[in-house]
């Protein structure tokens, strides 16, 4: 009869160090895509702050080419944006056109602010 000779085989099996840098390495990817997907987020905002850029800047031409120079408020799904006229320091034709842009939340996103003459009717 042959005898078989068994070989036994080391195995490697990780120490305490080895499996620590791994974690730090597996936390140190979820970091970096938690940081990814929080950028990602805030850029949506930026364009809804683009939009309502766009949208005061429509406003802001649309008055002074119409000369609806009054107090009114414009609603676009999700932004709101107001348009307030006001006397400018004691002064009777010079007026402050402000106009604003709000998200759902009621956080300003963008606000515009020109002086305009008024000249009244003699």
């Amino acid at each position: 009869m042959i005898s078989k000779i068994r070989i036994f085989k080391k195995l490697k099996a990780s120490t305490l160090i080895e499996t620590i840098i791994a974690m730090l390495i597996v936390t140190i990817a979820f970091s970096l895509a938690l940081m990814l997907m929080l950028s990602i987020s805030k850029n949506s905002n930026n364009s809804l702050k683009t939009k309502a850029y766009f949208l005061a800047n429509e406003v802001l031409v649309k008055t002074k080419s119409e000369k609806t120079y009054f107090d009114q408020d414009f609603d676009y799904g999700n932004i709101l944006i107001k348009k307030t006229v006001a006397e400018y320091e004691n002064n009777e034709e010079l007026f402050q056109l402000n106009i604003s842009a709000y998200d759902v939340r009621n956080y300003k996103l963008v606000e515009q602010n020109e002086l305009i003459i008024i000249e009244k009717s003699k």
